[in-house]
C-alpha cells in the first residue's frame, strides 16, 4: 500500500477511533440519556415486566423544565401464547388529557377487551407523549416491532406544527425530515448527547427562551404563531407528516404488522380561530350577514373570525352552510394547533396505499354531534375529547377490532350500552380533568391577553367529597395515590360500591401486577351481587396471589354462580399448593 494511500486510510479512522473512545469512557462515566424506549421495572412479582422509558421525553425536549405527560402500562417481558398486544401511538389525546388514568381511550379500550376476553392477557400499551408529533412517532418504530405487536393504533396529527421538532416550533432543527431524523438516530450516542448538551448551555446563556413556568406549554412551543393558509411553512408542515408516516405505515407493512389508523376530530363549532387577521370593513360585513347578503360569504372565505361569525350566524338556519363556515374558520385560523384537513387527507391516503385499516373518526363523532359539527359536546377545548369523546374512539377501536376479526370468539362482547354504563373512570379523575380545562381556557391562546402569564389555579367551594378530593390532585396537596386510598375506603364505609369500584379500576390501570387491586374490585362486585364480574377480578387475585384468601373469594363467587364444580376446583388445587383453607372443603357447603 502506497504510504500517500495509507495516510487517507489513518486520516480517516482516527477521527472514528477517537469518537469511539470516547463513547466509551462517556458511557464508563455514565454520562447522558438512556434512549430505550422500554425498560424492565422491578416488582414484587416473580415475572418480569416492562414499561415505557419515564425519561424518554427528554429526547425530544432539551429543556428540561417542560412538562411532557405520558402513561406508564407495563407487559410482559415475555410475550406468551395467551398475549394479545396493542400498541397505541399519538401525543396528548392518546394519553388522555386532561384526565389521564382511565379517562384515555387506550384504557378504556383495554377495560372492554379485557372483559371480553377474560381468559386472554389484553395489553394495550400506550406510548403516547404530550406535545410531541410524526416524528417521535416514527423514531419509535423500530422499538414497538421488537415487542411482537399483534395490532398497532395510531391517532396524530395535531402537533405537526408545534410539537416537538415541527416546523412552527421551538423545538426545531429546519423543516427536512431526513436531516431531523438523522438527528434523532445519533441521540443515542454519548458523544453526540455531549456535543449537543455543550451547544445548548451555550445558545440558552444568550438566548433565554420563556419557560412553562412562566406561561404555558403552548405558548412555550408555539414560535410561529401565525401560519397562512397554504404559506410555505405550512406545507412544509404537511410534507413532514406524510413523510414521516409514509416510513411508519412502510415499515410496519413489512413487518405484516397491522395497523388502525384513525383521522383527527377538532372543535370547529364552539372554539374561534385562536388568531385571524380583523375582519376588513366590519361594519359592512355585519350588515350583509344580517340581511344575508352574498358579500358576507365572500369575505367569510378569506378570513378565519369572518368565516366563524358567519357559522355561528347559520346554526340554526343552515346546517351544512354553518359546517362549512365553520370548518374554513378552522383552516384559516393561524395559530395552527388544530391539524389542516389535509392532514386527513393524507391519513387516508397513505392508509389505502399501505393497507392500514382506516376509522373515521371524525365521522363518528359528526354524528354524535348537534347540527352534525363537532363541538363541546364532545371536546374539552380545541382537539381533546372529553370523557364520552375518549368513549366512543375507545367503542370506534373496539368495533374495528372485531369487524378485522383480530380475535376470535366474541361470546363475550360487550356492547354499547353495557360498556357506556361501566366507564372504567372515577368521579374523582373527571373532575380534575375539568379543573385543568378551567385553567388552560383562563390562559393563552385562549386569552392572548395572558402571554406570558399564568393564571391562578381554579378553585371551587364546596362541600362535595369529590370535588375537595379533586381539588387536593389538582392543587398537588395530596398525591393521586393517597386520594385513591382514601377515596375507596370512604366509598366502601358509605356503601357507595359503585363509586369504590371505579377507583379500583383506576388503580387496575396503575398498577397491574399487584394482587391487591383486584381484589378491591372483586369485593365492590361482589358487593353489588354482580357476581360475574366478581368472579373475573376474583380469578386475577387468584391467579396472581395463590393465597388462602383468594382461593376462598373465588371459591364463594363460584358458589353465587351456582358453578360448584369451579368452586371445589379452586379449593382443590388450593390445597394441591400446600395452603391451608380457613374451611375443609365439605365444610364449605358446596352441595
Amino acid at each position: 500500500m502506497k504510504k500517500q494511500t495509507l495516510f487517507k486510510v489513518i486520516s480517516i479512522l482516527l477521527p472514528l477511533v477517537f469518537i469511539l473512545l470516547f463513547e466509551i469512557i462517556l458511557r464508563i462515566g455514565g454520562y447522558g440519556e438512556d434512549y430505550k424506549l422500554f425498560h424492565k421495572v422491578s416488582t414484587q412479582s416473580e415475572t418480569d415486566y416492562l414499561v415505557m422509558n419515564k425519561h424518554i421525553a427528554k429526547k425530544y425536549f432539551k429543556d428540561n423544565e417542560l412538562q411532557a405527560d405520558n402513561q406508564s402500562d407495563l407487559f410482559l417481558k415475555t410475550k406468551t401464547d395467551s398475549t394479545f398486544r396493542i400498541f397505541v401511538q399519538g401525543a396528548s389525546t392518546v394519553v388522555g388529557f386532561p384526565y389521564y388514568r382511565g379517562g384515555s381511550f387506550p384504557r378504556m379500550l383495554k377495560h372492554r377487551l379485557s372483559q371480553t376476553f377474560p381468559n386472554k392477557n389484553i395489553e394495550v400499551i400506550n406510548t403516547g407523549i404530550t406535545a410531541v408529533n410524526s416524528y417521535t412517532l416514527w423514531d419509535f418504530t423500530n422499538a414497538i416491532i421488537e415487542q411482537e405487536p399483534d395490532l398497532v393504533i395510531i391517532y396524530a396529527g395535531h402537533n405537526e406544527y408545534y410539537g416537538a421538532l415541527g416546523v412552527g416550533s421551538s423545538i426545531t432543527y429546519g423543516s427536512h425530515p431526513n436531516l431531523i431524523r438523522t438527528y434523532l438516530y445519533l441521540k443515542q450516542f454519548r458523544f453526540f448527547q455531549f456535543l449537543e448538551n455543550t451547544y445548548y448551555k451555550i445558545s440558552s446563556s444568550h438566548n433565554p427562551k420563556p419557560s412553562e413556568r412562566e406561561t404555558t406549554l403552548m405558548e412555550v412551543m408555539a414560535k410561529e404563531q401565525r401560519i397562512p393558509f397554504n404559506s410555505k411553512i405550512y406545507q412544509e408542515g404537511l410534507k413532514q407528516y406524510e413523510s414521516n408516516l409514509n416510513s411508519i405505515l412502510s415499515t410496519y407493512q413489512n413487518h405484516n404488522i397491522p395497523v388502525i389508523i384513525s383521522t383527527l376530530v377538532s372543535n370547529e363549532k364552539d372554539i374561534k380561530p385562536f388568531i385571524s387577521d380583523s375582519i376588513p370593513n366590519k361594519q359592512a360585513f355585519l350588515e350583509a350577514l344580517s340581511k344575508d347578503n352574498m358579500k358576507s360569504n365572500k369575505i367569510a372565505e378569506q378570513n378565519a373570525l369572518a368565516a366563524y361569525t358567519l357559522g355561528q350566524h347559520y346554526l340554526e338556519k343552515n346546517q351544512d352552510s354553518a359546517k362549512k363556515y365553520l370548518h374554513v374558520a378552522k383552516e384559516l385560523d393561524l395559530l395552527r394547533f388544530r391539524a389542516p384537513e389535509k392532514i386527513n387527507t393524507i391519513i387516508k391516503s397513505l392508509s389505502k396505499k399501505y393497507h392500514a385499516t382506516l376509522i373515521d373518526m371524525k365521522s363518528i363523532f359528526e354524528s354524535h354531534s348537534p347540527f352534525n359539527s363537532i363541538g363541546n359536546e364532545l371536546l374539552t377545548e380545541h382537539v381533546h375529547p372529553n370523557v364520552m369523546g375518549q368513549f366512543l374512539m375507545a367503542d370506534g377501536f373496539y368495533n374495528k377490532i372485531k369487524e378485522l376479526k383480530l380475535l376470535k370468539n366474541w361470546n363475550d362482547e360487550i356492547k354499547y350500552d353495557e360498556a357506556i354504563a361501566n366507564i372504567p373512570v372515577s368521579e374523582i379523575d373527571s373532575i380534575v380533568g375539568e379543573l385543568t380545562i378551567t385553567d388552560l381556557k383562563s390562559s393563552w391562546p385562549y386569552n392572548l391577553n395572558m402571554s406570558g402569564k399564568r393564571p391562578p389555579l381554579n378553585y371551587i367551594e364546596s362541600t362535595s367529597f369529590e370535588i375537595q378530593m379533586a381539588q387536593n390532585i389538582h392543587k398537588k396537596i395530596s398525591n393521586w395515590d393517597q386520594i385513591m386510598a382514601y377515596a375507596y375506603r370512604s366509598y366502601e364505609n358509605d356503601k357507595k360500591y359503585e363509586k369504590a369500584l371505579r377507583i379500583a379500576q383506576s388503580l387496575i390501570f396503575e398498577y397491574p401486577e399487584q394482587s391487591k387491586v383486584y381484589q378491591m374490585a372483586g369485593e365492590m362486585c361482589f358487593k353489588m351481587q354482580d357476581f360475574e364480574k366478581a368472579a373475573y377480578y376474583f380469578s386475577i387475585f387468584n391467579y396472581l396471589d395463590k393465597s388462602i384468601i383468594s382461593a376462598e373469594q373465588l371459591s364463594s363467587t363460584y358458589v353465587k354462580l351456582n358453578k360448584i364444580d369451579l368452586a371445589k376446583q379452586t379449593l382443590l388445587e388450593a390445597h394441591k399448593n400446600a395452603l391451608k383453607v380457613k374451611k375443609p372443603i365439605n365444610e364449605l357447603n358446596l352441595e
